[in-house]
């Protein structure tokens, strides 16, 4: 293919200053795991409705009575309440102009990449980005859930609950599994998922007492080392999730200024239940309207206004990220110590 494009220069039939392939250097980020998947998804129908939150204290009450002789105990009540969800649809929409586009297209460049797929996948991107400070505004901060513990040097003081694990002192393994079995004490389920900021992440990995539990796994072909997978089942959850999606959070035209997402010192610790049902508990669900197209995003493309010789490319999502079941999330502030 480098012959072939070397020769079309050659003989003057591409112009060197044409994109000659199909690579492009956009700065998308992955899209496997992360926040938008954290908590289960709920479709639904409607952009607003209610749901019911069953009585914790009523389900886990001993509630069987020994049965009379020629009678029946009195039926046992469970008291439950209901909350609302409400999916606001957000949109975003890009454009390119078709005189500039078709002066392009005339010039024939082999593997010239194709625009309207690319626009499709800015949208995407940005779709993502905005559903991870959503995320990180909704469930990953102080005051959201039953439970929030402050890291620091150390405990003696008072102020802090733990010591933060990139700090030799601290003992993550044994903390966290005394919060698992807090979680599971008191509500009945056992949190299943923990999501990471990437600086606590990259404490946990390198923490001695989690390489001593993976390094003699080891050898000179195949080094041992700590994944998300190893150090979901060290630590005694389903899955270990690493929030590391960035943004800039500059405005147009002013300097640069990209950051994680999600705050890269902290952890969250949550059940969130593989089966989404009614009368499930869950720490948080993420409820999707397609809003009437069939579609959780729908991607349209359309003509400008006459005579403006313009195209438009539109994405929509509409969704409502809600804490269920407070309880069944605990938020870990400072579980490493803050860069200055």
């Amino acid at each position: 293919m480098g012959t072939e494009v070397f020769d079309r220069i050659r003989k003057g039939k591409t112009p060197i200053n044409v994109p000659l392939t199909s690579i492009s250097t956009a700065y998308f980020q992955g899209k496997s795991g992360g926040a938008t998947s954290f908590f289960p998804e709920v479709p639904v129908q409607l952009s607003r409705a209610s749901y019911y939150q069953f009585s914790k204290a009523d389900l886990l009450r001993d509630n069987v009575r020994p049965k009379p002789i020629l009678g029946k105990v009195d039926p046992t009540v469970f008291s439950y309440d209901t909350d609302d969800y409400k999916c606001t649809p957000d949109q975003i929409i890009v454009g390119y102009d078709n005189i500039i586009q078709s002066d392009v297209a005339r010039m024939g460049a082999k593997g010239i990449m194709q625009l309207r797929q690319n626009k499709a996948r800015v949208i995407a991107e940005q779709i993502f980005i905005h559903q991870n400070k959503v995320f990180a505004q909704k469930y990953f901060k102080k005051g959201v859930w039953g439970a929030d513990l402050t890291g620091g040097v150390s405990v003696s003081s008072g102020s802090t609950d733990f010591v933060s694990f990139d700090n030799d002192n601290s003992n993550p393994i044994k903390f966290i599994s005394d919060c698992i079995t807090a979680m599971k004490k008191s509500t009945g389920r056992k949190p299943n998922k923990l999501g990471l900021g990437q600086r606590v992440f990259d404490a946990l990995i390198n923490h001695p007492d989690i390489m001593n539990r993976v390094i003699y796994g080891g050898n000179t072909a195949s080094p041992a080392m700590v994944t998300t997978k190893s150090l979901a089942a060290i630590l005694g959850v389903d899955e270990v999730v690493v929030f590391d999606a960035i943004w800039n959070s500059a405005n147009l035209g002013e300097e640069e200024n990209t950051d994680f997402i999600c705050d890269e010192n902290a952890m969250l610790l949550a059940y969130a239940t593989p089966t989404p049902m009614i009368d499930e508990a869950t720490a948080g669900y993420t409820f999707r309207w397609d809003m009437g197209t069939g579609n959780i995003l729908p991607i349209i493309e359309w003509e400008g206004d006459k005579g403006t010789y313009s195209h438009y490319i539109g994405g929509m999502i509409s969704q409502d990220m809600k804490v269920v079941c407070k309880d069944l999330g605990i938020y870990f502030q400072n579980a490493v110590t803050p860069e200055n």
